[in-house]
């Protein structure tokens, strides 16, 4: 095994399987193994609303990037939807580990769009009365499943 990859072994009851690659090949892999062995999992997922991190993974990929705890909106475009970009990236960091918070200030968003700190309270306001992101304590935001849809045009 080289530098860079990584081998997972998950067990259960009298089954063993191993997983190496990178590791974002091993985690998909993962991810998509006990999506097959646990079907309810999907069903539980459309139940309380979680979003599918893979595709969400996938959908974001050249549009940003994750590197050394900071996140690189790569998108030339709008400042509306550099901060749904921005605030889905630090989403998917954090699950993956890359990221201590999934929340991010208004500051932190400016600062990884390039975008002026009053612009990005303005859009983040306006983004916030539509419903495509969410304010929570200590002046964080995070993004809904409907600031995906308005990305993307569906949900992941």
């Amino acid at each position: 095994m080289s530098d860079g990859e990584l081998k997972a072994v998950l067990r259960h009851g009298e089954t063993e399987v191993e997983f190496s690659g990178n590791y974002e090949d091993v985690w998909r892999s993962i991810n998509k193994y006990l999506s097959e062995i646990y079907p309810s999992i999907e069903a539980v997922k459309k139940l309380i609303g979680a979003i599918d991190v893979n595709l969400l993974m996938e959908k974001l990929e050249g549009l940003v990037e994750i590197r050394e705890g900071m996140i690189s909106v790569l998108e030339d475009t709008g400042a509306k939807r550099k901060i749904l970009l921005c605030l889905a990236g630090a989403y998917v960091g954090k699950l993956l580990g890359l990221l201590e918070r999934d929340k991010l200030t208004p500051k932190e968003i400016a600062s990884y769009t390039g975008l002026n700190e009053k612009v990005t309270r303005a859009r983040l306001s306006e983004l916030k009365k539509a419903g495509l992101v969410i304010k929570y304590g200590e002046g964080l935001y995070g993004f809904t499943k409907a600031s995906i849809r308005e990305l993307f045009g569906e949900e992941p």
